[in-house]
């Protein structure tokens, strides 16, 4: 029960036994004590749930109990599991690198014998590709067929500010200067605080969508199933796919892929920044027309 209330997101793992269970909330707890944002806790809960779903099925009872009892074998055979359910180097990659500092933390504490996890062995090879923005066209024909004010402003952000998906999920309004036309995105990649800069037409999204919402309300894109909660980062994915198809764009855009077009425009289409690291935002003065008149 202490574990529930210190982590309630724990129901996820029920699967598991109150033993294994116990040790992930342990590792959380680490991961607090050394002031790990809150979305990095909890990719780690994901990632290791997403592991353990696709340990070997007869082997899954026992270690279902003990997780302690994974072994390299067992590592082994995830690995072809994962390979057969599709998924990509990148992400099998990230999921053994989770679970690989969990079992560290275990080995630390002489709960395991052995790091089941040798990365030199069990390590994907990634290939090494350029970030992939939006091509111009594609981006116009995807903003003709957004409709909805929520969307649209949600995305501008993205393309016009350089937010990332998780920004914009977590996005409240106390954080937006509307006098100054800027955003504060605290704890962000890195923990590192920044300030974006809002071009008009996101400026104007914003206001107009602000009086569409609550005056009390915290976040700018609530979750309409589940309020006092934001819109989740899958929920945003799935719009994108949802106007991707409208659209009739056939490439595989992921949400990462607006950001991107913004970093990728020349630098007199940025403006300033202030932070601990560097913000994106468009400038007001640069813009090619058709991409104007689309957003």
């Amino acid at each position: 029960m202490h574990r529930l209330q210190s982590f309630p997101s724990l129901k996820r793992l029920a699967f598991l036994s109150p033993q294994s269970q116990d040790l992930v909330a342990a590792y959380l707890t680490h991961l607090q004590a050394r002031q790990y944002a809150a979305t990095t806790v909890k990719s780690t809960l994901d990632a290791l749930k997403s592991f353990c779903m696709l340990l070997p099925a007869t082997r899954q009872p026992c270690l279902y109990q003990d997780l302690t009892a994974t072994r390299a074998a067992d590592v082994e055979a995830w690995l072809l599991a994962a390979h057969r359910k599709g998924l990509a180097p990148s992400t099998i990659n990230h999921l053994l690198s989770v679970t690989h500092r969990f079992f560290g933390f275990l080995h630390e504490r002489g709960l395991v014998t052995q790091q089941p996890i040798h990365w030199r062995r069990h390590q994907v090879i990634v290939p090494q590709s350029l970030p992939k923005p939006m091509h111009e066209d594609d981006l116009i024909q995807l903003f003709r067929v957004i409709d909805r004010l929520r969307d649209r402003t949600m995305f501008l952000l993205m393309v016009r500010c350089g937010l990332r998906v998780g920004e914009v999920s977590a996005l409240t309004w106390p954080s937006i200067n509307f006098k100054a036309g800027s955003i504060r995105l605290d704890n962000s990649t890195g923990q590192v605080d920044r300030v974006v800069y809002c071009s008009l037409d996101a400026d104007k999204a914003l206001h107009q969508w602000r009086h569409t919402q609550p005056f009390e309300a915290t976040y700018v894109f609530p979750s309409p199933l589940q309020p006092g909660t934001p819109l989740s980062v899958r929920a945003i994915q799935h719009l994108m796919a949802k106007y991707l198809q409208a659209a009739g764009i056939t490439k595989p855009y992921s949400p990462h892929a607006l950001r991107q077009s913004l970093r990728h425009a020349p630098p007199q289409c940025r403006c300033p920044v202030r932070g601990g690291q560097r913000a994106h935002g468009a400038s007001v003065h640069q813009h090619d027309p058709a991409l104007h008149a689309a957003l």
